[in-house]
């Protein structure tokens, strides 16, 4: 007997992104469990920021077939979730439905971006939090600063994830910039700064 059968890989697929990509992409993978072809006709979405787009071809009976998914990260940030409904051809199965969650934020932040010591104060240490977004494999870190009246000292809490950055003037009277230059996998380094004032 005739019958279909559309399997997804997952009925939620994931992807991180950071607000400058401009999009995040994932991709829905399904296969036809069935014994007689199964095209995919449409697919809608709840809102403009995300496009499912599929190749319009009949996938086969064993054969694996997929939907390209974006969803616009500009001007945006935190975690989203979007439902998909997809119409195939099969009269016995027209819809079924995925959702798509993507994390928008950057690869690695800095926290805080400004140290300030006051008129008087100790020059003690002070600490920067470094973190690793997550979805994002980091691969090496390093921070520098040019000015040799600060001394800095980058350690990890969980590698990978957080690190500490322990900053301390040795003079007064400093104006200083601290690089950190992150190497995060399949993207190009970025360098994030933060900055030293020692009245």
């Amino acid at each position: 007997m005739a019958r279909a059968d559309l399997r997804w890989a997952a009925t939620t697929v994931y992807a991180a992104a950071e607000p400058s990509d401009g999009v995040a992409t994932a991709e829905a993978v399904f296969t036809n469990t069935g014994s007689y072809p199964i095209k995919v006709t449409a697919t809608h979405t709840s809102c403009g920021c995300t496009a499912a787009v599929t190749d319009g071809r009949a996938v086969a009976p064993g054969q694996t077939g997929k939907i390209e998914i974006t969803f616009k990260t500009l001007g945006r940030r935190g975690l989203y979730e979007e439902p998909i409904l997809i119409e195939t051809d099969d009269p016995k199965a027209k819809e079924s439905a995925i959702t798509l969650r993507v994390l928008i934020r950057n690869p690695v932040e800095l926290l805080p971006t400004l140290l300030f010591w006051q008129a008087g104060e100790a020059l003690t240490p002070k600490v920067i939090r470094v973190t690793v977004g997550d979805g994002f494999v980091l691969k090496n870190i390093d921070a520098t600063c040019a000015d040799p009246g600060v001394d800095l000292k980058l350690e990890p809490v969980r590698a990978g994830a957080v690190y500490k950055l322990t900053v301390t003037p040795k003079t007064e009277n400093v104006k200083a910039t601290i690089t950190v230059t992150p190497e995060i996998e399949g993207r190009a380094t970025k360098a994030l700064t933060a900055h030293v004032r020692v009245i």
